[in-house]
Formats: structure tokens, sequence, C-alpha cells
């Protein structure tokens, strides 16, 4: 059997009623695909956008590093000056430094530490007591750091103590 052999005007005719004819039972079939591509993927693409948007242009909180200052040491009742262990103080001026300074501020003279095991004195600048041989090294923890805790306080109204 011999295939007739279509012209070609006729298989144009019969593309274009397919195109402006359509099959509308097999359009309505796919309209969920039209509206998932049309409409929701869209508005996912745009919330993507702001979010996207938003993480770059969001305000953060900065951290300022700032290096505490000498502060005045605390008096006993004849008025000589009260230095806690393992904190560089100088005596002349009746100031404690944070742990990271060797010299006072004032006069540029070498700071003081009292040993934290048998209350002598040494230069700040040594890490070794010379009186106990304890070693340790002033400003491990250069930065203190103040942890609060955000949100609600516990169940009840008021904190636990």
């Amino acid at each position: 059997m011999l295939l007739a052999a279509t012209d070609p005007w006729t298989a144009i005719l019969n593309f274009l009623q397919t195109m402006i004819v359509p099959n509308w039972g097999q359009l309505i079939s796919m309209l969920p695909f039209f509206l998932l591509l049309g409409v929701v993927g869209p508005l996912i693409s745009l919330v993507g956008v702001m979010w996207f948007w938003y993480a770059i242009h969001r305000k953060r909180g900065h951290v300022k590093v700032v290096e505490p200052e000498a502060q005045p040491a605390l008096r006993d009742q004849n008025g000589n000056p009260i230095f806690p262990p393992n904190v560089p103080f100088c005596e002349e001026h009746g100031l404690i430094y944070p742990a990271s300074r060797t010299t006072c501020a004032i006069d540029k003279d070498e700071l003081s530490v009292v040993c934290p095991v048998d209350h002598t004195t040494r230069p700040a600048s040594q890490q070794l007591c010379r009186a106990c041989g304890t070693r340790y090294s002033l400003g491990a923890a250069s930065t203190a750091l103040t942890v609060r805790r955000t949100g609600q306080p516990p169940e009840g109204g008021a904190a636990v103590a």
C-alpha cells in the first residue's frame, strides 16, 4: 500500500487548525501547570530576591572594642591602696590597669603585679614569680564579654534567683 502524499498546503492548513482551534479539554487539563508556572513561580522568585536584598542590606550590630582605662584602687582605713592579685597596678599613683598593660600611662614606669599564690610583688613584664615559681601570663582573656539573655523570663512571670 502506498501512502498518499499530502500536498504541502494541506499540511500547513492542518498545522494552523491546531493552533487556531485548539483542543480545549487538553488545555484545561494543563491549567494547574500554567498557574504554577505563571503565578506561583514568579511569587517564589520575588520572595527569594527580597530575602536576598534584606540579607545584604540589613543593619547588623557592630562591636567596638575599647581597652578599659586605668581605675583607682580601693583604699583601706589608713588610705593605702588595696591591689588585687594578678592585676597590673601602679603603686605610686594608686591605679589598677587592664591586664594587657605593663607601663604606667602617667609616668611610663613599669607596673607591678601581686602573685596570686604567695602574694609577693613582681614586675608586670615578668611571667614567672621568682619567689614561688608560678608561671602565668597577664591578659590571657584581653576582652571581657558580657552575655545577655534575650527573650522571655521563665514561666511564672519572675526570674529565678
